[in-house]
């Protein structure tokens, strides 16, 4: 069993529906344009505070479901840890999830105070003083805003600027911390052309999620997430399959009047969970090229509801009968 990892071995004692499940549950696996972003992220809080302009920010630019809010969550979580490398600690704030709220300085006050106080703060000068002063007794470095373009999105005219005056705040000389800001290119420009100064402090010092690829290091993605699937079995990850793993995933959005065909590593992940359940409950213990077209019908429920019915049931049967 050395083709699975030694938490996805103990996985192998669990009846074959928990680890059917087991296999959608969430991975984080890196790729070179991932490690290179966080080394990036890594090199920007090591910069010195500077309390006399404004501090070096970044970009963290990629197409949708190339993994941009995992990575800013890891790092957040990666960054409260003791020796991991990172030189201080970073606040994760999700636009997406308080798009009703959108306010960057509320949103962060919370997290400082949910993190290391009591209770979430407020906008109120004591909350901001003890936020202040919390910041340098627990050593946070930076901020991590995702989806920063559902900004402009969303606002207009003076509560725009306020954001983005709230930006360029986090990143002043009151709270000196170094900011990263995450969306697609297209947005990103989008954003900063409302404000120039914008765009001279996070354009320069930017990192770029690159797409799967079906090529030597799009097979070792695939391959390394198979380490964490609890097949008992090993999988051949073959020419054919990952052929067929393109065809299935390939993904058309428009940008700027152009159409771009990119493989998120989102949907590659999808198709590979499912894949693996599939094998899971009908108890052949790996996959192949077919695993992966199966996975797409289950996926699109394609098929009559009849068929899809007996799919379901013959499956539940084969189960229920080991």
């Amino acid at each position: 069993m050395n083709h699975l990892s030694e938490k996805t071995l103990a996985l192998l004692d669990l009846p074959p529906e928990q680890r059917a499940l087991a296999c959608m549950r969430p991975i984080f696996l890196f790729h070179p344009s991932a490690m290179t972003a966080e080394i990036g992220a890594q090199r920007l809080l090591q910069n010195p505070r500077c309390s006399s302009g404004s501090n070096p920010c970044m970009s963290l630019i990629g197409h949708p479901g190339l993994g941009k809010s995992s990575l800013g969550a890891r790092w957040a979580e990666k960054s409260a840890m003791s020796a991991t490398g990172w030189p201080g600690r970073m606040i994760y704030i999700d636009l997406i999830r308080n798009s009703s709220n959108l306010s960057i300085m509320k949103l962060f006050l919370a997290q400082i105070g949910e993190l290391f106080y009591k209770r979430p703060f407020t906008l109120s000068y004591a909350d901001v003083s003890k936020a202040k002063a919390l910041i340098k007794e627990k050593n946070v470095v930076g901020v991590f805003i995702d989806e920063a373009p559902l900004l402009w999105r969303i606002l207009k005219n003076a509560a725009l600027e306020k954001e983005i005056a709230a930006i360029k705040g986090l990143s002043g000389p009151d709270w000196q911390l170094n900011v990263i800001l995450s969306g697609t290119q297209a947005e990103l420009d989008r954003l900063y052309e409302c404000d120039g100064a914008l765009y001279t402090r996070f354009m320069h010092r930017k990192a770029e999620l690159e797409s799967w690829k079906n090529d030597y290091e799009g097979e070792s993605f695939v391959k390394g997430f198979m380490y964490y699937m609890p097949l008992k079995q090993q999988s051949i990850i073959t020419p054919d399959l990952l052929n067929q793993l393109a065809a299935v995933s390939q993904t058309r959005i428009k940008v700027k009047e152009k159409i771009i065909t990119y493989w998120p590593r989102r949907v590659i992940a999808d198709y590979l969970r499912e894949a693996c359940r599939l094998e899971i409950e009908r108890g052949r213990e790996y996959i192949n090229t077919d695993s992966i077209r199966e996975a797409q019908a289950r996926m699109l429920n394609a098929g009559s509801a009849a068929e899809l019915l007996e799919r379901n049931l013959r499956i539940m049967e084969e189960v229920n009968e080991r």
